[in-house]
């Protein structure tokens, strides 16, 4: 049954305390505000907040079960992403990596034309996450690539939804710190949006850049063992690799080798994320500083407040003297490259500022030596352009053979 529009409050002026994001006790939540919608680049999402109740060992029930439908209302048409016919703004619920269940928040966008007997196949977005504080859902920020990314698959005949992480804007951290609770979060918007949008065909598969492309790695391996039987999950795309984000955050340490300005922005965000009274002993005064600004900026103000900062100059004491603190990092950053139930494209460009590209090459040849489900691809240009190019065409092709 599609789910009804419903009025939409406004959020209680409060913030609220940061709580672990690797406990594992299951949490009932009650309660729930959103508050009014963010446009960016033609994409319009709402921000959703959940209230935590007392602990329980009760799975969740009723509207709060993952994967259901809280609100939702429609885009206005002059909001529409380009190639986009109609909209639907929703929150929903998914259990985040802490065992709780949140609301959070996304959109579905249906293209233009007319709609196949099965419904528009459905591409969901996993972006690359921009901050923790509740301004930075997906479509407030990066506004250039994120649009063209959902409008080139709209004018392809897909519906594309674009969820945002869990957590972000509440206690704790979105969950782009843990792969497989922001993968099942992907797919329950996608499981939500199918009733939101009566249009949308069963079928879906997941495009995934950056961190993104984590969670895109990840449902090619767990999501067809978890769906409902109402999805139909045929695999994904994975580009700009974080291989090795781990490593840094693990291995961080007054002595850490200098990296990518974007990576050293996303690690200062992961550190803001994780309980502070097991970050605060390792955090140098630079540190504090940029933890700080981490929960009130989202990543381009960031990124300028950081400067030329290294990743060298956040701690004053390596983390690895936070043994609990190093394994639970390492568990929720893995990045598997065996065991994939559906087709995975695994894309890595010979020029790319974003990663080590040769470690980046090593695991996409392993992954597919691993796997017959993987697909690698490599462009031989030196031209940062038409590499782009390459990889849009290969995705693409891809993505027409998993329909």
């Amino acid at each position: 049954m599609t789910a009804q529009p419903r009025r939409i409050p406004a959020a209680p002026d409060h913030t609220p305390s940061r709580r672990s994001v690797f406990t594992s006790r299951p949490v009932k939540t009650v309660g729930a505000a959103v508050v009014a919608a963010g446009l960016v680049g033609g994409v319009c999402v709402t921000q959703a907040f959940a209230d935590p109740a007392p602990s329980t060992d009760e799975a969740p029930r009723g509207g709060q079960t993952a994967g259901t439908v809280f609100a939702n209302r429609p885009v206005a048409d002059g909001d529409l992403a380009a190639g986009a016919a109609n909209g639907q703004q929703y929150s929903f619920w998914t259990q985040g990596s802490d065992g709780r269940t949140h609301l959070t928040t996304a959109v579905v966008l249906t293209p233009k034309g007319k709609k196949p007997a099965s419904g528009w196949p459905v591409i969901a977005y996993a972006h690359d996450a921009d901050g923790i504080s509740s301004k930075c859902g997906p479509t407030k920020s990066k506004v250039a690539r994120d649009t063209d990314m959902v409008s080139d698959l709209l004018r392809n005949d897909y519906a594309v939804i674009v969820p945002d992480y869990s957590v972000v804007g509440t206690a704790g951290s979105p969950q782009y710190v843990d792969y497989s609770a922001a993968a099942q979060g992907v797919a329950d918007a996608v499981r939500a949006g199918l009733d939101v949008e009566p249009a949308l065909s069963s079928k879906w598969a997941a495009v995934g850049d950056e961190q993104g492309a984590a969670v895109a790695v990840d449902l090619a391996r767990s999501a067809s063992s978890s769906e409902s039987p109402k999805l139909d999950f045929r695999g994904a795309t994975a580009t700009t690799l974080p291989v090795g984000y781990a490593d840094v955050v693990t291995g961080l340490s007054p002595q850490s080798a200098k990296v990518s300005p974007s990576t050293v922005t996303d690690v200062v965000y992961t550190l803001a994320s994780l309980p502070s009274d097991e970050v605060e002993s390792l955090l140098s005064e630079r540190g504090r500083e940029l933890v700080a600004k981490a929960g009130d900026e989202c990543a381009p103000a960031l990124s300028k407040a950081i400067g030329s900062s290294n990743v060298a100059d956040l701690v004053r004491v390596p983390i690895s003297s936070k043994r609990s603190l190093v394994t639970d990092l390492r568990k929720q950053l893995a990045l598997p490259s065996s065991g994939f139930s559906r087709p995975l494209m695994l894309s890595q460009k010979l020029v790319d500022d974003d990663t080590d590209v040769p470690t980046n090459l090593q695991y996409v040849t392993t992954a597919q030596l691993a796997s017959n489900k993987v697909t690698a691809k490599t462009y031989l240009t030196g031209d940062a352009r038409d590499a782009d190019r390459q990889e849009k065409s290969a995705l693409t092709d891809f993505l027409k053979k998993l329909f």
